[in-house]
Order: C-alpha cells, then structure tokens, then sequence
C-alpha cells in the first residue's frame, strides 16, 4: 500500500491519491483567492464569493472549508445572511447496509433515486436502435449504388456486363466481315 502522506491533504485523509491532489490544486487556489481578497471591500469580497460559487472553483472539503471562512468574513463585514448564498455540496453523502459512509460524487447535480421504468425504457430504446441498424444494413447491401458491404459484387456484375456487351458487338462485327467477304467474293465471281 502507498505511504499515507499521498492520500493526506489540508488536514483531511482522503480516499484516494486522486482526491488528495485536487485538495492540494484547492489549496494553492485559495493562496491564489487569498492574495485578491485580502484588503477588498465587503461588496467585492461577496462579488468574489460569489463567482466562486458559479464556477464551481472548490470539489474537496477543504475548498468548502475556506468559502465557510469568508461567509464568515462577509458576516463580520455587515454583509445580511440572505445575501449569502449557501455552499452547494454536488455530493451524495450516503449511509451503507454496514454503516459506513458511502461518499457518491456526482455530475454537478444532486443525485436523484433510479427509476424503477429506467431499465424497461431502456430495453426498448436498445431494441429499437438495434432495428434501425439492421434496416441501415439491409438499404446498404440492396442499393445500387457501390458501398462498403456490395462493391465486390457491384464491380463483378459491371465487368460481367461489359464482358457480354464486348462478345456482342465482336460477333457482330465477325458477322459483318464474313458479309462483307462473302459480298466481295460475289462481286469478284460476277465480274470475271
């Protein structure tokens, strides 16, 4: 097993090494937020805050930790609790059968219960998706124009068409010369 110090940042133990880096990335940009904060009025501080807040700056507890901070500063600063947006938690906290807490990220919206209908949609979709694929297949190989699944089959049907249209036009010319022989030698014969 990795050594601790990997999965421990900001005075939290993380579950994965993955997590701990993105609070260590949450902790230099609360030293970044830090430097444009300090010395702001209330008003700038809160239009900070509240920027942090629409582009979802922090994902650990220790990002949170710091926007608990400075609802607290805005607080000191006369700034109304109903002008203070609450932190959004896009996390699922989660009891398991054994107790355990199950932490669930999810997709930057709260998780909501399955549907018990989800898996019955979803058969039908599959099925009716599978239907258009075989009638894409079925149009593809019965065109007459050459694709993928019949150009084989188009070129040898097109040579053998030229083929027989090359045998008929070389008997009809063997025919015409052996017209045109046999018409010279009547012309020959009449003449003598």
């Amino acid at each position: 097993m990795s050594d601790t110090k990997d999965f421990c940042a900001g005075g939290y133990r993380f579950h994965s090494t993955g997590d701990a880096e993105r609070a260590r990335l949450d902790q230099k940009r609360i030293e970044y937020l830090e430097e444009k904060v300090e010395g702001k009025n209330a008003q700038d501080m809160l239009a900070a805050y509240d920027r942090i807040l629409d582009e979802k700056v922090f994902a650990t507890p220790v990002g949170w930790e710091y926007l608990r901070e400075l609802q607290e500063r805005l607080r000191s600063l006369g700034i109304e609790d109903k002008d203070i947006r609450p932190i959004p938690l896009f996390v699922v906290f989660d009891h398991g059968i054994d107790g355990e807490t199950i932490f669930k990220r999810a997709a930057g919206q709260p998780a909501h219960p399955p549907r018990k209908g989800g898996i019955k949609i979803s058969v039908c979709i599959n099925i009716l998706l599978a239907v258009l694929v075989a009638a894409m297949f079925w149009i593809a190989l019965n065109s007459e124009n050459p694709n993928i699944l019949n150009y084989k089959t188009q070129i040898e049907n097109k040579y053998a068409m030229w083929d027989q249209e090359l045998t008929r036009r070389e008997k009809e010319i063997r025919q015409k010369e052996a017209e045109l022989e046999n018409n010279t030698k009547w012309q020959e014969d009449f003449t003598e």
